[in-house]
């Protein structure tokens, strides 16, 4: 722990800085020289980009194909856009948009009423039962459910399995 000594009005305010751990800093210093080695080649710089670009593309078309389902959706999509945003400037800007849009929700959100946050609440627990069920529907319900727990007035088919 490295310590700091700032003066102010004639008295010492002593305070802590704490940096991170050696071998943390060890890998961000060895990633930045790796990533400078990478651009000071305008061959590598494109191919680096261009994989790079497609990787989290692909990431972000797989987070917003999951939005609908439980799990995480949007939390994928901010990854892939976190990953853009490395080498893009458009990319970055979507971010900081982005975050700004979470935070000025969930601030909005929490100065509602507790009746207001419990109905958007059960609203989208219902939302995600419905779409778990459109799905469960349409591919039917895998083979280690048992058949005895399937109410039948569900009317989900059992997949793969005779009756």
């Amino acid at each position: 722990m490295t310590t700091h000594v700032a003066k102010t009005e004639g008295a010492q305010q002593v305070r802590r800085h704490r940096h991170a751990p050696v071998w943390m800093r060890k890998l961000r210093l060895g990633f930045h020289r790796w990533r400078f080695v990478i651009r000071s080649n305008p061959h590598s710089r494109f191919w680096y980009r261009f994989i790079l670009g497609a990787l989290a593309t692909l990431i972000v078309i797989i987070g917003l194909l999951l939005v609908p389902l439980p799990g995480p959706g949007w939390l994928i999509v901010f990854i892939g856009i976190t990953i853009l945003s490395t080498e893009f400037g458009w990319a970055k800007r979507i971010l900081h948009r982005g975050r700004a849009l979470v935070t000025k929700w969930s601030h909005w959100l929490m100065r509602r009423h507790m009746a207001v946050r419990l109905a958007l609440s059960l609203s989208t627990f219902l939302f995600v039962c419905a779409i778990v069920y459109g799905v469960l529907r349409l591919t039917g319900l895998p083979d280690w459910v048992p058949a005895d727990l399937v109410p039948t007035w569900l009317g989900l088919e059992l997949s793969g399995r005779v009756k």
